[in-house]
């Protein structure tokens, strides 16, 4: 019964950020909770709203999904995998080309913090192709999930 009240009142705290548009600091709110299975309901509802998703919000969602990797649970790992894929379609070749392009002369704020959360979502990044080769051999849709990611990194890569 207590973890049933648990989870409706970090759905309530998550459901405030949500009302007032603010991804970023729901995403704040899910690591501090550090409970999978909301964080798992909260990206299958993210995964069909990724229009609202920038690359900004990209910084602080890779270390959630990657933390959903490692849950050991099928749903966790299948959730986490789905959107990772969708992240690495939509932003995959803007970070990685990001990471590899030349220094720019000059001052472009713009252009250095973007560079910035490129490289905080590259570093993520890695660390979900390190979790890949385990979760191939596991078998079922988790490894299929994962091997479809890794094909989709090795695409933008």
């Amino acid at each position: 019964m207590v973890v049933c009240e648990n989870r409706v009142r970090l759905e309530s705290i998550l459901h405030k950020y949500w009302e007032r548009r603010d991804v970023k600091g729901a995403l704040s709110a899910m690591e501090k909770m550090a409970d999978h299975a909301v964080l798992a309901d909260v990206i299958s509802l993210l995964a069909e709203k990724t229009d609202i998703i920038t690359l900004d919000i990209c910084t602080c969602l890779l270390p959630l999904l990657t933390g959903l990797l490692e849950s050991g649970m099928d749903r966790h790992q299948g959730v986490s995998l789905a959107m990772l894929l969708k992240l690495v379609r939509v932003f995959g070749s803007v970070i990685y080309s990001s990471v590899t392009a030349p220094s720019s002369v000059g001052v472009d704020i713009e252009a250095e913090e973007r560079l910035e959360r490129c490289n905080i979502c590259f570093i993520e990044l890695e660390k979900v192709k390190r979790c890949l080769p385990v979760l191939t051999r596991r078998g079922g849709s988790v490894a299929k999930s994962a091997q479809e990611l890794n094909l989709a990194l090795q695409e933008v890569h």
